[in-house]
């Protein structure tokens, strides 16, 4: 599979979903103070050429794609994003019949190296929330007697991310990806993303949300976007109940970024399944 057509698309979904109205995140509508949606647009080149890179195993290329996004722009962009999206872009690249079978192998097969470099990568940027968690399972304590799908599995009870290494993105492609397909047959492709984005933050706790703020206020951010939700006309602008939302999220620095993550992952999905015709 072409590595340049992948980093195109990779890039396009990244920034499509900058362009949506996402409560609590960044985008080209409510900014969050601190961070820039022009560095959001660099993280994405930076990553793109890494994670499409043929000739970087899994672990390499996720490590330099996270490391370099850290070092050039001085904070966490994209980490997330570049977690779940590098396993889809070489399944992608190593084009078999059955992609979801090559993803399971792919998931299960990771070297000791590689898990290595990908908990590195935690570690090397350290997203917000991240210090806050102990007990088994810490990647900060992770050594050369750990194994890096017990530490997924451990995180997994907690973190969407790591849910999704253990189970073969049914995130993704069991739940996002037939609501995306569905609802772009109906309404335009933002609003679409409009309505995945918020189907991600009512259907389960924000890992984001979750580490920097307890399962509490976690489970409070899922009630209120499932309020929001059951109001929502998705062939009509929804701008005032967003606004609301998004107010109030970031009134008390209610950031749901791991939502933001598996919205672009999604995205990146649908677009390959479209454009390589690959079967799952």
């Amino acid at each position: 599979m072409s590595s340049e057509l992948l980093k195109k698309i990779y890039i396009k979904c990244c920034s499509a979903e900058l362009r949506i109205n996402k409560p609590g995140n960044h985008s080209s509508f409510s900014k969050i103070i601190g961070m820039s949606e022009h560095k959001f647009r660099y993280a994405a080149t930076i990553s793109a050429k890494f994670l499409a890179d043929p000739k970087l195993s899994l672990g390499e290329s996720i490590y330099l794609a996270s490391k370099n996004c850290k070092i050039i722009l001085n904070s966490n962009y994209n980490l997330g994003i570049i977690l779940l999206c590098a396993p889809l872009i070489k399944v992608t690249m190593n084009h078999k019949l059955n992609f979801k079978n090559n993803l399971t192998e792919l998931l299960n097969s990771i070297s000791k190296k590689d898990g290595k470099l990908i908990i590195k990568s935690i570690t090397f940027v350290k997203p917000g929330g991240i210090s806050n968690y102990e007990g088994s399972g810490n990647v900060f304590e992770f050594n050369e007697e750990s194994n890096f799908l017990e530490i997924m599995k451990l995180g997994s009870k907690w973190d969407r991310i790591s849910r999704c290494y253990i189970n073969n993105y049914i995130e993704i492609l069991d739940f996002g990806l037939p609501l995306l397909r569905s609802l772009k047959k109906k309404i335009s492709m933002e609003r679409a993303i409009e309505n995945l984005y918020l189907g991600f933050l009512s259907s389960s706790l924000d890992s984001h949300i979750q580490r920097k703020h307890g399962y509490r206020k976690a489970k409070i951010v899922m009630k209120k976007s499932l309020e929001i939700q059951k109001k929502i006309n998705i062939f009509r602008e929804n701008k005032d109940l967003l606004t609301k939302l998004d107010l109030y999220l970031k009134k008390f620095h209610l950031n749901p970024g791991t939502c933001a993550d598996l919205t672009v992952t999604t995205l990146l999905m649908d677009k390959i399944r479209d454009i390589f015709k690959i079967p799952l």
